[in-house]
């Protein structure tokens, strides 16, 4: 039975997704009901012998607030960290087989003395076909049936087709093959998602598919909780691993150098003084996006921010105390962290300690 979207006021949602605006009608419902709001009114049919409204046009619907413009096409960061965000899901659903089943494989007789390198061989086989298999139902079971990974999910992006349906399963199949394109052209076939005005991959381009940003209002102003944290920082790991490996190369330079010169001290001069530079990198990264914005890239990525408890800004001073909260976090054994996960307003023990919350904002 047709249903009006009480988003948009579109009248002919066969289905608990609006074909306009993409909406969840049941979810939207639900966070209306918790505001205390009216649904859209019902929009008004077209006039006799009016053309119909281009599907591209109702496509892109006017953002429920923020600076997230939903409809408008996704680009190449943003699908980047859902990409991250998919290779920690995947590598958890992956670690029971590699603890289980390969790592005791190969310890008899595959790896140490005595080693039997064809058996090794058979057994890393395995496993990446194992792997394979299941980033392939992984990635075109959700994208056939959703259109989102757990990381676009967490992203707030989704996979569509070109006039705004759906792609199904066939289509979903045929894009996860496209993606081997994109990777064989030397990550080229991801990077033209960065220029081109419309973010379409290569894959996307072949499976006929392109990547729009979506809302997520029932989440807005929930707290954040343990995983989503956990990924938002795996996310800025992944970007701090570019001055991290520049560093490493520094430093694969000067200490040999050191090193030939017959002085050791120096050698050691340099390690120190790379370290403690590489450390200050890093706790400056977290202050300056903290104090300055109340995200960092990973949390701007995931739609969460952080602030204090009455809503205001955190400030540099507080994203100073904050940091120093997360290491007295992490030297009790990481249960700083753990405790977001199992307090019901999700704040850790840095934030208690700089009075503040991680909630989402889109």
């Amino acid at each position: 039975m047709a249903e009006t979207c009480p988003k948009c006021g579109y009248a002919e949602v066969a289905t608990d997704e609006c074909p306009r605006c993409r909406v969840i009608l049941s979810r939207y419902r639900a966070y209306l009901n918790k505001l205390g709001q009216k649904p859209a009114a019902p929009a008004p049919p077209p006039s006799p012998g009016a053309p119909p409204l281009p599907q591209a046009a109702v496509l892109v619907a006017p953002s429920t607030g923020g600076d997230w413009p939903e409809g408008r096409p996704a680009g190449f960061w943003i699908r980047g960290a859902a990409l991250v965000v998919d290779s920690l899901v995947l590598q958890a659903a992956l670690l029971p087989f590699q603890l289980f089943i390969v790592l005791p494989m190969l310890m008899v007789g595959g790896i140490g003395r005595g080693a039997n390198p064809a058996r090794a061989l058979a057994v890393n086989t395995g496993y990446y076909v194992v792997a394979m298999l299941v980033s392939f139902g992984y990635v075109v079971w959700m994208h056939g049936k959703w259109g989102q990974t757990l990381g676009k999910i967490a992203t707030g992006v989704k996979v569509v087709r070109v006039g705004g349906e759906p792609i199904g399963y066939g289509r979903a199949f045929g894009r996860f093959l496209g993606v081997f394109l994109s990777v064989i052209t030397l990550g080229i076939g991801y990077l033209i998602a960065g220029f081109r005005s419309d973010k379409r991959a290569l894959h996307d381009l072949v499976a006929g598919t392109r990547v729009m940003k979506v809302r997520r209002p029932w989440l807005e102003g929930k707290p954040a909780g343990f995983w989503m944290r956990y990924a938002a920082l795996g996310i800025d790991w992944q970007l701090l691993a570019l001055p991290l490996a520049v560093f490493g190369i520094i430093a694969a330079i000067l200490i040999p150098l050191t090193m030939a010169m017959g002085n050791p001290m120096a050698g050691a001069a340099v390690v120190l003084t790379l370290g403690l530079f590489l450390l200050a990198f890093m706790v400056a990264y977290s202050i300056w996006m903290h104090g300055k914005w109340g995200q960092t890239l990973g949390k701007m990525a995931l739609g969460m921010k952080v602030a204090r408890t009455d809503g205001s800004a955190l400030g540099y001073g507080g994203a100073f105390l904050r940091w120093i909260g997360s290491v007295l976090s992490a030297l009790i054994l990481m249960i700083g962290y753990i405790t977001a996960g199992v307090r019901s307003d999700k704040r850790s023990l840095h934030d208690l300690i700089a009075g503040s919350r991680v909630t989402y904002i889109r």
